[in-house]
Protein backbone atom coordinates (compact mmCIF):
# COMPACT_ATOMS: atom_id res chain seq x y z
CA UNK A 1 0.00 0.00 0.00
CA UNK A 2 0.78 3.88 -0.01
CA UNK A 3 1.42 6.33 1.91
CA UNK A 4 -2.11 7.79 0.55
CA UNK A 5 -3.98 4.89 2.19
CA UNK A 6 -5.66 5.01 5.60
CA UNK A 7 -7.45 2.00 7.09
CA UNK A 8 -9.17 1.06 10.84
CA UNK A 9 -11.55 -0.96 12.13
CA UNK A 10 -14.69 1.08 10.36
CA UNK A 11 -13.52 2.99 7.66
CA UNK A 12 -10.90 3.17 4.03
CA UNK A 13 -9.57 6.07 2.71
CA UNK A 14 -7.76 7.09 -0.16
CA UNK A 15 -6.66 10.46 -0.74
CA UNK A 16 -4.19 12.76 -3.13
CA UNK A 17 -3.41 16.01 -2.75
CA UNK A 18 -6.66 17.16 -4.28
CA UNK A 19 -9.49 14.17 -3.66
CA UNK A 20 -10.00 11.76 -1.46
CA UNK A 21 -12.72 9.12 -1.31
CA UNK A 22 -13.51 7.57 2.41
CA UNK A 23 -15.51 3.99 2.70
CA UNK A 24 -17.26 4.20 6.35
CA UNK A 25 -19.10 1.03 7.49
CA UNK A 26 -21.89 1.33 9.66
CA UNK A 27 -23.21 -1.91 11.82
CA UNK A 28 -26.14 -2.02 9.43
CA UNK A 29 -24.44 -3.75 6.92
CA UNK A 30 -24.21 -0.23 4.29
CA UNK A 31 -21.36 1.50 3.44
CA UNK A 32 -21.32 5.19 3.38
CA UNK A 33 -18.73 6.11 0.63
CA UNK A 34 -17.93 10.26 0.89
CA UNK A 35 -15.94 11.93 -1.94
CA UNK A 36 -14.29 15.05 -1.60
CA UNK A 37 -12.58 17.61 -3.78
CA UNK A 38 -10.57 20.27 -3.75
CA UNK A 39 -7.36 22.05 -2.95
CA UNK A 40 -8.19 24.23 -0.71
CA UNK A 41 -10.83 25.10 1.96
CA UNK A 42 -12.43 27.57 -0.82
CA UNK A 43 -13.11 25.46 -3.41
CA UNK A 44 -13.63 22.14 -1.69
CA UNK A 45 -16.90 20.06 -2.09
CA UNK A 46 -18.33 16.75 -0.67
CA UNK A 47 -20.26 14.27 -2.48
CA UNK A 48 -21.54 11.66 -0.30
CA UNK A 49 -24.04 8.19 -0.81
CA UNK A 50 -24.95 5.58 1.00
CA UNK A 51 -24.37 2.00 -0.41
CA UNK A 52 -25.98 -1.40 0.71
CA UNK A 53 -24.35 -4.75 1.47
CA UNK A 54 -25.69 -6.39 -1.75
CA UNK A 55 -23.97 -3.28 -3.81
CA UNK A 56 -20.74 -3.24 -2.22
CA UNK A 57 -20.64 -6.80 -3.01
CA UNK A 58 -21.17 -6.10 -6.25
CA UNK A 59 -18.65 -3.23 -6.26
CA UNK A 60 -15.96 -5.96 -4.94
CA UNK A 61 -16.86 -8.49 -7.24
CA UNK A 62 -16.78 -6.12 -10.26
CA UNK A 63 -13.19 -5.30 -9.25
CA UNK A 64 -11.97 -8.43 -8.79
CA UNK A 65 -13.60 -9.34 -12.35
CA UNK A 66 -11.16 -6.86 -13.93
CA UNK A 67 -8.08 -7.89 -12.02
CA UNK A 68 -8.40 -5.56 -9.26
Amino acid sequence: MTDRVFQDHTSFEVSNRYANVEFYLFESREVKVNVTEGSGSWDRQNASFNMTAEEATALKEFLIQKGY
